[in-house]
């Protein structure tokens, strides 16, 4: 029997988009796409069932579903690289397969993420800007004395000294607000480099603003009183200013966080070890958990598709509920050793009827999540906040109507898509262990293929012929057929081995499971 010949995989194992072949210069069979997104969505249904109908509303089919490092954390400080490599990856609609989505390379979530925050700036509604601008015209002789005071004492602010206090208060940008906000709020009221210092209602609503800067010198006194006389004069519109200070200070803080430290949040990578610090994800689901959950054979998926040969060397496959789909392809393309490749179920007595039935033990679902920006303790950790992007989202859309806040004052960056249909993370993947395969060949040859079979058994599986089957930690199936009861046809098995039943060694870290589904969080839709 003449073998059919493919050319070799480049792919990570797992389930593959077609996409990805035109990118890696490879040729999309006639049907491939059509087919990947079939399997994939039978997936994505086969899970929902599985985990109950809350969890199943939100299910999502991946169009790249590469195999997962389930092992993504070492407990402690570190976040496995393979793992970090998939769940950071910006997730968005599929370019060629509607209804699914695809998932982006690693750290793509946090650069767009990235030119998001840097397209975001503050500013006043139109009412809030005049009543500012009304306030700012009362006061302007109570402004003008605190800053000749200052100047009388301690010369004028350099645009050097604005500069330096520009990296601390981002809102400093006059020599008046270079006095009030960062001498007086910042330096003389001893707040730290990572608190937003002294707002202008606290010092207006003081009994006695000097013990509120007790780091003031002597000579400062009649500066303060003249602070004092101007916040009196501004009434109201201290608490619009704090606002943008507050707003300035908050971008500054996040966009210091997209460069991760050991004290902001960042995380080692480990597998292999980095000496650098990465942008934080978390899970509330641990590596035993997840283990105990793979272990679990009861909790299981099950996916049956028919496949009748054609004429034209092609295949029909229907998957339940679905229509007929023409593929002209290898429905299971093995591969033993050197000495075979090609279509299981095209070998001698195979015939020309099947019904393959996958089983996915284990399925769990495990849920990860950026590090979210906080203030704590005089500090700030994390690097994602959905409530900037959703308000700037929102004022950019209502344009002259927009409320005081944040906003993308130039559109959108890069046409970035937000919103329900836009980008997103990965709030969780479902996985499970590898399936083990049944094959049943209704006007098969038992006889004829169990002879075909005797030199093959140990085998590597690829669905399709295009979708691997197995990873680090599946090294081959075992085949075994039995005949039916009834005489006519048999059944073929294939079945995965535990990681390291075979003699090979596999580290934790690198130990692979499918992935069936995820869970997304799109950007932009949440004001929490």
């Amino acid at each position: 029997m003449t073998e059919r010949r493919q050319a070799p995989m480049a792919f990570k194992a797992g389930g593959l988009a077609s996409s990805l072949y035109a990118v890696e210069g490879f040729e999309d069979v006639n049907g491939q796409a059509g087919l990947a997104a079939a399997y994939i969505t039978q997936l994505k249904e086969q899970a929902a069932q599985v985990l109950g109908s809350v969890v199943a509303a939100s299910l999502v089919p991946v169009e790249y579903n590469g195999d997962f490092n389930w092992s993504w954390s070492d407990g402690s400080t570190g976040v496995n690289t393979p793992s970090y490599n998939y769940i950071s990856g910006a997730v968005t609609p599929s370019t060629d397969q509607p209804g699914l989505v695809q998932v982006g390379g690693a750290s793509t979530l946090p650069l767009l993420y990235k030119q998001l925050i840097n397209g975001i700036a503050w500013q006043f509604s139109a009412a809030d800007n005049a009543t500012l601008q009304t306030a700012m015209t009362n006061s302007g002789t109570q402004a003008t004395s605190v800053v000749s005071t200052y100047v009388a004492a301690y010369g004028a602010p350099t645009p050097a000294q604005i500069t330096a206090a520009q990296a601390i208060v981002p809102s400093v940008a006059t020599a008046l607000d270079y006095i009030v906000l960062y001498q007086a709020g910042y330096v003389w009221s001893g707040a730290s480099t990572s608190q937003p210092g002294l707002s202008l209602y606290a010092m207006q609503n003081a009994e006695d603003l000097g013990t509120l800067l007790q780091y003031a010198p002597p000579s400062a006194q009649q500066v303060i009183q003249g602070i004092v006389a101007y916040l009196d004069a501004l009434g109201g519109a201290t608490r619009l200013m704090d606002m943008q200070s507050l707003g300035a200070f908050t971008l500054k803080q996040i966009r210091n966080n997209q460069t991760p430290t050991a004290t902001n949040g960042g995380i080692l990578l480990f597998n292999p070890i980095s000496a650098n610090s990465y942008l934080g994800y978390s899970s509330n689901k641990t590596n035993s958990q997840i283990l105990q959950e793979l272990g679990n054979a009861g909790q299981k998926v099950t996916l049956s598709f028919t496949a009748t040969k054609s004429q034209n060397s092609s295949y029909n496959i229907a998957f339940a509920g679905g229509a007929s789909l023409n593929f002209f392809g290898d429905l299971l393309n093995i591969s033993a050793g050197t000495t075979f490749r090609g279509d299981v179920a095209g070998q001698q007595g195979s015939g020309s009827t099947m019904t393959i039935t996958m089983t996915y033990p284990g399925v769990t679902i495990i849920p990860f999540a950026p590090a979210a920006y906080q203030e704590t303790s005089g500090t700030t950790r994390g690097w994602f906040y959905e409530a900037i992007l959703y308000q700037a989202l929102q004022n950019m859309k209502a344009g002259t109507n927009a409320q005081s806040g944040f906003t993308f004052v130039n559109g959108v960056p890069g046409g970035i898509a937000l919103g329900p249909d836009g980008l997103s993370y990965l709030k969780a993947l479902v996985v499970s262990g590898y399936p083990t395969i049944s094959i049943a060949f209704t006007e098969g040859n038992y006889a004829s293929f169990s002879s075909w079979l005797s030199t093959h058994t140990q085998v590597s599986v690829s669905l399709f012929g295009f979708i691997p089957l197995g990873g680090a930690s599946v090294d081959t199936y075992t085949a075994s057929a039995s005949q039916s009861s009834s005489g006519t046809g048999f059944t073929l098995t294939m079945t995965p081995p535990a990681p390291g039943s075979q003699g090979q060694t596999i580290p934790v870290a690198a130990q692979t499971v499918p992935v069936l589904a995820a869970q997304l969080f799109p950007l932009g839709v949440s004001a929490a």
